[in-house]
């Protein structure tokens, strides 16, 4: 194994010169040595055969290295096969030597940097050097085993092959932490993982060749077999490594999908000793993005926004899960540390320039709880949605429901519809003769009365709304009727009465109910006398009777087109002139404590 994850161009850090010019410095002295080492008289022809069919097999085999990861940063080359023979049947100097033949050659043919070309050489002599120590050590050399001793010879392989890796992997682990500013455990604990079964096979196969060449050199024809079995088997695991990979890959951004964030949620979950937080964030607004810049404009905003959270957060932690929707898995942090860092992310979003020339913001959820903790933090993304946008909140179960992804999907589409509903009333505010916003007007009243006659929260809510939109079945009225400044005629009234109807039509499928049966009844007379269907006394909804009162005295106190608006005193006494015919005298009773309690007192001014 090679560090094989550098341009050519690369500038090194100085810990990094550091570290390899020691590594260099170490090895020169070995390699120099090797060629005095050198028993020649003790050469025969067959050796002289052998040592240069495995320098030349190894020079060849590292020339075809095999990945070992989608990117090709790791690679591993049958070379050390070869070179473990030599140095076991012909001597330590001839498998170093070996070995800074065959990478050398390789690293020339790869033009690499100079560094880079003497440091993986001189550390494939320092291994090859290592791995001659066990049968030094226990005199078990293959040099001086005949085939009588071939059990020796292949434990002797095996244990150099085993201080051959060591050596190699700890050597070029700590470089590429070094270079990439990771542990050097966590490097280790990666090559182990990727090449170490890699390794432990080509051991056996390298104390097989050994063995062979001693019975008989003709027999090394046999590897041909496992050698190619293990090259197959090698680019197999490549193979299934990149596809595994390219399904876990999100096409546009590079970042893992939602596949590869289901598989590690689970794992995540079930395992015990796991800690971290989820995190899910979608692009605010994104949809306007799309909407006026184009596709391609989105695209390249997604792209980016990826760039930024792959730099903050890493690779491995960081997800594109849907078409705006990201998540992140961080591991081994606390909430308040996530908060900290969706902090940052939020300050780098607003100090980086995206293509399209505007900012892009995110909304954060994130959650700790190992309950349903994907909902839990699809809850809070929606909490920080629908406040404001560009923040991050954290789930707490006392605040916020947990929600289903499609039940906050609903929720979505029903807000979307409100707000079109919404921007309606606008419309037929213009179309009215009012000079105010009287649907707004209505709400802020109904509001007040619910409050006043100490409703349920909940219905404060639902009625606010019901205010709001009493009036869109106005959309459909023509305005020749709104804006008649006489009485309308019994065809007229007929056409008017309707919007009531159609309102309740229009927010029926909305989800709010039960706002929808309060806009259709907002006309109904206490006496049974209204429309559309006559209801009476507290068979009428009490927020359509509430919406009623706040109705009329806005259309009594506002100004209209072709008249100025009356005193909240006269109106008023026009509201309690009518209970209990039109109206309920326990709404207009609390029309007037409300009015009364406010700052200035609306009931002074004219």
């Amino acid at each position: 194994m090679a560090i094989d994850s550098e341009a050519p161009s690369v500038t090194y850090a100085p810990r990094l010169i550091r570290y390899t010019t020691a590594i260099i410095v170490a090895a020169a002295p070995v390699v120099a040595a090797a060629p005095f080492f050198i028993h020649w008289s003790a050469l025969g022809g067959a050796d002289l055969v052998g040592i240069a069919l495995f320098a030349l097999a190894a020079t060849i085999a590292e020339s075809k290295p095999v990945p070992l990861d989608e990117n090709a940063s790791r690679v591993v080359t049958l070379s050390f096969i070869f070179i473990l023979a030599e140095q076991a049947l012909f001597g330590w100097a001839w498998g170093v030597l070996a070995a800074v033949l065959c990478m050398g050659v390789s690293q020339a043919l790869e033009r690499v940097t100079a560094r880079r070309l003497i440091f993986n050489t001189s550390v494939y002599a320092l291994a090859t050097a290592f791995s001659a120590l066990p049968g030094a050590v226990i005199h078990w050399q293959g040099a001086s085993l005949d085939t009588t001793h071939i059990g020796r010879l292949t434990s002797a392989v095996l244990l150099g092959g085993a201080l051959f890796v060591v050596t190699n992997v700890v050597l070029v682990a700590i470089v590429a932490a070094l270079a990439q500013g990771v542990t050097v455990r966590s490097m280790l604990d990666d090559y182990v993982r990727h090449a170490g079964p890699a390794f432990a096979v080509m051991g056996f196969i390298a104390a097989l060749a050994t063995a062979l060449w001693r019975l008989a050199p003709a027999l090394e024809f046999l590897l041909a077999g496992p050698l190619f079995a293990l090259a197959l088997a090698q680019r197999y695991a490549y193979r299934s490594v990149v596809a595994k990979s390219a399904a876990e890959t999100d096409g546009l951004t590079g970042l893992r999908n939602h596949r590869a964030f289901q598989d590690d949620l689970r794992s995540a979950i079930e395992d015990p000793g796991a800690t971290g937080v989820l995190v899910t964030m979608d692009i605010d607004d994104f949809k306007s993005i799309n909407d006026r810049f184009g596709h391609p404009a989105g695209d390249e905003v997604l792209v980016l926004l990826a760039e930024v959270l792959h730099g903050q957060f890493g690779r491995e932690a960081t997800y594109r899960v849907g078409g705006e929707e990201f998540s992140l898995l961080i591991a081994g942090v606390t909430v308040a540390e996530a908060q900290e860092a969706a902090e940052v992310l939020h300050r780098t979003l607003r100090a980086t320039s995206f293509p399209h020339g505007e900012n892009v913001a995110v909304s954060v959820g994130m959650a700790s709880n190992r309950d349903e903790l994907l909902r839990a933090a699809d809850s809070a993304l929606y909490w920080a949605k629908n406040h404001g946008k560009a923040r991050t909140c954290v789930f707490h179960p006392r605040l916020m429901p947990v929600r289903t992804r499609q039940q906050i999907a609903d929720d979505a589409e029903r807000q979307a519809r409100l707000r079109a509903a919404e921007s309606l009333i606008r419309i037929v505010d213009a179309k009215d003769t009012y000079t105010g916003q009287h649907s707004q007007s209505v709400s802020r009243l109904v509001e007040a009365i619910g409050r006043t006659m100490q409703l349920d929260e909940d219905m404060v809510v639902q009625l606010r709304l019901a205010g709001l939109l009493h009036d869109l079945g106005k959309i459909a009225t023509p305005d020749s009727i709104l804006r008649k400044p006489s009485a309308l005629s019994p065809e007229e009234q007929e056409v008017l009465r309707g919007h009531a109807e159609l309102g309740y039509r229009l927010v029926e499928g909305l989800g709010v109910a039960p706002v929808d049966q309060w806009i259709r009844h907002h006309h109904e007379a206490w006496d049974g006398s209204g429309y559309p269907h006559q209801l009476a006394g507290d068979d009428i909804p009490l927020g359509s009777r509430i919406i009623l009162v706040a109705d009329a005295f806005d259309a009594m106190t506002s100004e209209r087109a072709y008249r100025e608006g009356g005193s909240v005193t006269a109106a008023i006494a026009e509201l309690r002139r009518c209970c209990w015919t039109q109206f309920d005298a326990r709404v207009v009773a609390a029309l007037e404590q409300h009015l009364a309690e406010s700052t200035p007192p609306l009931a002074a001014t004219a």
